[in-house]
């Protein structure tokens, strides 16, 4: 049986986490990412998961689609734009223990999606897919 296949458009982020000026946990997230990755835990080989965003061409960029590939998410649909970078967000915990968030991704890549030269490519490919997912912070980001 064909595995069934579902894009997952948004924006995944870098994750700086701990107190500023301190040592800080450098990872990434986003809730579409979050859920591109669950979903491949889940499913293994019956869904074929593909996310699909905007990256930079820096180092940073590159290592955060290295990441989503060593987790078997296709990333063909992740347009690369060389002007852009990822977008930023730091968690803070207080002393009970509580979250305060800071963003930074209002130049993100991933904003410019819709915009990008060669979207009409990635529209072309989800006509193929048997599902799309996306958040509603995921559609509030694209301009």
């Amino acid at each position: 049986m064909t595995p069934k296949s579902i894009a997952i458009i948004g924006e995944c982020m870098v994750e700086l986490s701990g107190q500023p000026f301190t040592a800080m946990q450098q990872n990434y997230g986003g809730d579409s990412m979050n859920t591109a990755i669950y979903l491949k835990k889940l499913a293994a080989n019956e869904v074929n998961v593909n996310y699909v965003s905007a990256m930079g061409t820096d180092p940073l960029s590159r290592a955060l689609i290295d990441k989503w590939q060593a987790h078997h998410i296709n990333t063909d649909n992740v347009l690369l734009s060389h002007n852009k970078q990822p977008g930023l967000y730091m968690i803070q915990n207080d002393a009970s223990g509580e979250r305060t968030f800071q963003y930074w991704r209002s130049d993100s890549a991933a904003k410019y999606l819709v915009q990008h030269a060669d979207f009409t490519k990635v529209l072309t490919n989800l006509a193929e897919v048997d599902a799309i997912y996306l958040s509603g912070i995921s559609l509030a980001n694209f301009t």
